[in-house]
């Protein structure tokens, strides 16, 4: 007779079902049989089975370190998934996410370095607009207050399975983008932050003369500045880092701060590297005194 209930390892079926969902995207096949992935932690079939309905915990620090070194995903990940701290949508967006700004910083690596500078520049400089104009202080951004800026496009929340987001051409020049119904998280954000920015900066860029020329090997690179620079702004982010204290998850605590996935934090911190730049102090010093002028007024 099988037996019902509540599952008793929850965390560790979200863990199976990722490790399943990441190898058919690696091998390309929808075929992935419930061994394989056992077979990475030598399970036996049994174990597989038990493992995959929540009848065992697999959350040891040497089969988790193994878990990401078999399937090529950063450690930090596959923990949080089999702790609960993110579920497996959370999680299998967050590893697409980061191989998306690896293929995408490979592309633009390719073009010469003062176009991709010139290029951040003005992504960085239309989007302090935005924050000016939405007066943008305090973390988190919330989306409608830029959403509002852009007349020709909306937003809808929508009963939707196999994406967080999609963009909906409702006719020449009019865009609305669905989310995924109920709690608006993370990974939802920054999709619909990254939706409007295919809008921009394909859809309708000769909406905005102050982008330039489309470049089609930088539009990705663009477009991935612009959703790291609306949610994660370098001066806020770097005011946030000097209050945090170092011996916790700084990565963690930012991303909670900023209601966006890690891997966008990850990105942002790799940006200020990869940029050269310094931010001003005078201007981290403004971003870290925002808040208490704010509650002062």
């Amino acid at each position: 007779m099988k037996r019902s209930g509540a599952v008793k390892f929850p965390n560790s079926v979200q863990l199976f079902k990722f490790c399943q969902k990441v190898l058919m995207s690696q091998r390309g096949s929808t075929r992935v049989h419930d061994q394989d992935v056992g077979s990475i932690l030598d399970f036996n079939p049994s174990d597989c089975s038990h493992w995959k309905r929540g009848e065992k915990n697999v959350r040891s620090v040497f089969s988790l370190a193994k878990l990401a070194e078999a399937l090529q995903v950063e450690t930090a990940l596959v923990h949080d998934l089999a702790s609960g701290a993110v579920n497996l949508d959370e999680a299998y967006y967050e590893w697409q996410e980061s191989n998306s700004f690896r293929t995408t910083l490979q592309t633009a690596n390719a073009v010469a370095v003062d176009e991709v500078q010139k290029a951040r520049q003005r992504v960085e400089a239309f989007v302090a607009q935005l924050h000016a104009q939405a007066e943008f202080a305090t973390p988190p951004l919330y989306i409608p207050e830029v959403m509002r800026f852009f007349a020709f496009v909306t937003a809808q929340p929508s009963e939707m399975l196999d994406k967080l987001s999609r963009i909906l051409r409702v006719k020449p020049g009019q865009y609305m983008i669905h989310f995924r119904k109920g709690d608006l998280k993370a990974p939802t954000r920054m999709g619909m932050t990254k939706d409007l920015a295919r809008i921009v900066f394909e859809g309708e860029r000769s909406r905005f003369p102050e982008l330039g020329e489309a470049n089609p090997a930088l539009v990705e690179f663009e477009e991935m500045l612009f959703t790291a620079s609306l949610l994660v702004p370098k001066a806020l982010l770097q005011a946030e880092m000097a209050k945090l204290d170092s011996r916790r998850n700084i990565i963690s605590e930012l991303a909670a701060l900023f209601w966006v996935p890690k891997s966008l934090i990850g990105f942002q911190l790799q940006e200020i590297l990869r940029s050269g730049e310094r931010i001003p102090m005078a201007a981290v010093s403004r971003a870290a005194s925002a808040p208490a002028e704010a509650n002062a007024s």
